[in-house]
């Protein structure tokens, strides 16, 4: 039978300075927990809030998947040629980083943005990394990304109020972005360790989520 553990947002770490304020669902930087160091082939899993045109800092990945999901504002994107590409709230962007990766990542001029990171790490049977590639998805309706590892998929759910369901997996994190699922609102997470069926009840007005399943 899965159990459910709920995480909030007031009860995650916080990394904030130089106009970036990062919540860490699990451990990330200074903040090592050897509890919280994965969930399934998730890695790590940070809120973050950028100023108006504050960048991250030039930096590279290599062997992982990222996916950025942005919920306000808009993020600019400069890849390794220095080519830039603005990913507007409503994008899912998608990082295969490979054999590496180069980038930087900042928000626009003219407003703060708002995005959610998930970092999902190799398995022990994966391939070895091959070519980086980035991708990005605007979302109008519910979207399923199966990621490079196998049996890992990223999805982004809009649920009307009402009972809801994720799909089965060994773990199921689930990330309410916008409105209430069971006892968790926006910024909080829900752990769904072990397969089987659950369901929670979305509230008044649904919620938005974006759940990554490893099988």
């Amino acid at each position: 039978m899965p159990t459910v553990r709920t995480l909030l947002r007031s009860d995650r770490p916080v990394t904030e300075g130089g106009g970036v304020c990062s919540r860490h669902g699990l451990s990330f930087g200074h903040h090592y927990d050897p509890e919280r160091t994965a969930f399934g082939a998730l890695v790590a899993h940070n809120d973050d809030v950028l100023d108006a045109g504050v960048a991250y800092g030039a930096h590279e990945h290599r062997d992982v998947e990222i996916l950025a999901w942005v919920l306000d504002g808009a993020m600019i994107h400069t890849g390794p040629d220095g080519s830039e590409t603005r990913v507007p709230a409503g994008t899912l962007q998608h990082l295969v980083a490979g054999t590496g990766w180069h980038h930087d990542e900042r928000a626009s001029d003219d407003a703060p943005a708002h995005l959610l990171q998930f970092w999902v790490g190799p398995g022990m049977d994966d391939p070895p990394p091959g070519e980086p590639s980035l991708t990005h998805h605007e979302v109008d309706r519910d979207l399923t990304l199966a990621l490079r590892r196998p049996g890992v998929t990223v999805a982004i759910r809009r649920v009307p109020a009402g009972e809801w369901s994720p799909e089965d997996g060994a773990f199921r994190h689930v990330h309410v972005t916008r409105g209430s699922l069971g006892d968790a609102v926006a910024g909080d997470s829900l752990e769904i360790t072990g397969a089987g069926p659950v369901t929670f009840a979305a509230g008044p007005d649904g919620a938005e989520l974006v759940v990554v399943t490893t099988a």
